[in-house]
């Protein structure tokens, strides 16, 4: 009996010490994050409209408004000199929507605006159809290339690092279509 009061007290003690200990999937997510941090991305935890949400995303069953969200992480790469002629976007993998791209549709929640968005969409073809499937959103800003990403299970951190390349590129490829865009747009010749 005096081994069972003794397991107990043990157990009360140290209990709340093994609740805080970080699971498997934690410790999983942080290695993708610091290897997000090494390769020169931001991470933050977002939420994205969800394109087609169900009635119970809308309103709960006692009658509670909800917003119809999806929780990720945004991978974001800043890039070295702002977009002054390309416009921004978000754009949602789907095909509910006014289709941007192949599987892409724009943020429904974002006006569309500038005059250069074909030439941003033909810019982005290339590199968004090689990211991975469980990136469910990808935004331009003037600033920064943001990934929204799920961080499914099998994901590693070679697919983080390539990711962080394929980003990185991206920028110096957008900022030389900006550059490109402006010189055209500013030639009195043209």
């Amino acid at each position: 009996m005096t081994w069972i009061i003794i397991g107990l007290i043990l157990l009360v003690a140290f209990g709340p010490v093994f609740w805080l200990l970080p699971s498997k999937r934690d410790r999983r997510l942080s290695t993708l994050r610091q290897a997000a941090r090494l390769a020169g991305l931001t991470v933050e935890l977002r939420h994205l409209p969800k394109l087609n949400p169900e009635p119970e995303d809308r309103v709960s069953a006692g009658g509670k408004i909800r917003e119809p969200v999806i929780d990720c992480a945004a991978y974001s790469w800043s890039m070295t000199r702002k977009l002054r002629v390309l416009p921004e976007l978000r754009l949602l993998r789907g095909t509910q929507g006014t289709t941007a791209l192949p599987g892409w549709v724009f943020d429904p929640e974002r006006k569309r605006q500038g005059e250069h968005l074909d030439v941003l969409l033909k810019a982005l073809g290339n590199i968004i159809e090689t990211l991975p499937g469980d990136v469910i959103g990808f935004e331009v800003s003037e600033r920064q290339l943001v990934c929204y990403w799920q961080e499914s299970p099998g994901s590693g951190v070679e697919l983080v690092t390539s990711m962080a390349a394929r980003l990185r590129r991206l920028g110096h490829d957008l900022n030389r279509v900006d550059e490109g865009v402006e010189e055209e747009y500013l030639d009195p010749d043209s």
